[in-house]
């Protein structure tokens, strides 16, 4: 029995040196409009659905984070009951007095279908760019997290079949082991 005590601080003393697990980091609370005016609320606490979330910070990355969401959207519609995408354009960085002709921008080149999964976000930008491990201004960041905003995977960059496997492997996993 001592034996198995041992074992188990050593296990624990390990895992506390290797320092904090991507499962220790949690997305900051979203509380926003959608480009519909939908209240969106995340993370979503007792929520089946896990999330899969692109951020971008600047004008350039909405080219990377489209191309996400267009791949996103076939695999997981806005319906789906298992996975939630959204997408994020944040916007803390931009002048107070032209978020609006931004967002704006964003209601015309957003298909309207997506409109409820696509929110401009205006605070908590450090918190993100945290998270993110923020390197590189016009990366699209993708990060997939369980109901309650545990990061579970991420990337950063264009999407590439490897990186969307990669996503796809994660959620796959996931949802196996939810069941």
């Amino acid at each position: 029995m001592t034996a198995m005590i041992k074992l188990s601080a050593l296990i624990l003393g390990v895992m506390f040196l290797a320092g904090p697990s991507l499962y220790a980091q949690t997305i900051p609370p979203i509380k926003s409009k959608a480009l519909d005016d939908s209240e969106v609320i995340l993370p979503k606490l007792g929520s089946p659905q896990y999330l899969i979330l692109t951020i971008g910070f600047s004008h350039k990355s909405g080219e990377q984070s489209s191309a996400w969401g267009k791949r996103l959207i076939a695999d997981f519609p806005p319906n789906d009951p298992h996975v939630a995408v959204y997408q994020f354009a944040q916007l803390q960085g931009a002048p107070s007095m032209i978020r609006g002709m931004i967002v704006h921008g964003m209601h015309k080149d957003v298909p309207a279908s997506q409109h409820s999964h696509f929110v401009p976000l205006f605070d908590h930008q450090d918190e993100w760019k945290k998270l993110v491990n923020f390197s590189a201004p016009d990366d699209a960041y993708v990060l997939f997290t369980t109901p309650d905003g545990h990061v579970l995977w991420q990337t950063h960059g264009s999407v590439t079949d490897a990186s969307y496997a990669a996503l796809k492997a994660a959620v796959s996993s996931a949802l196996h082991a939810g069941s």
